[in-house]
């Protein structure tokens, strides 16, 4: 007769499965839009980088991101952003990319 599974071993099972899935999910983040700075999401203005950024729902809880810090690299393409957030709900830091193209002559 075989002993039930002890509730440390399904509580670890569980946390297993857990850290999976936030893995899984990060990874398919990196591929949306804004993930890496080969994806950036183009805008028009500095200025509507931090809007957009702080209207992107956490990935992991769908809570609302706070903004911690911000960098900016000149490229020929134009300015590329990398904007550092994290959830204010789970806590999950969030990195996201921006281009803010110049607008082309009429």
């Amino acid at each position: 007769m075989a002993t039930p599974p002890r509730r440390r071993r399904k509580r670890r099972e569980l946390e297993r499965e857990l850290r999976k899935e936030v893995r899984r999910t990060e990874a398919a983040a990196g591929k949306l839009p804004g993930g890496s700075p080969d994806l950036p999401i183009d805008v028009a203005s500095a200025s509507v980088v931090e809007g957009k950024a702080r209207a992107t729902p956490c990935i992991q809880c769908s809570g609302d991101l706070e903004l911690r810090g911000d960098r900016a690299t000149s490229t020929a393409r134009g300015v590329l952003r990398e904007i550092a957030l994290a959830c204010r709900r789970c806590h999950t830091p969030r990195t996201l990319w921006f281009r803010v193209t110049p607008p082309s002559p009429n």
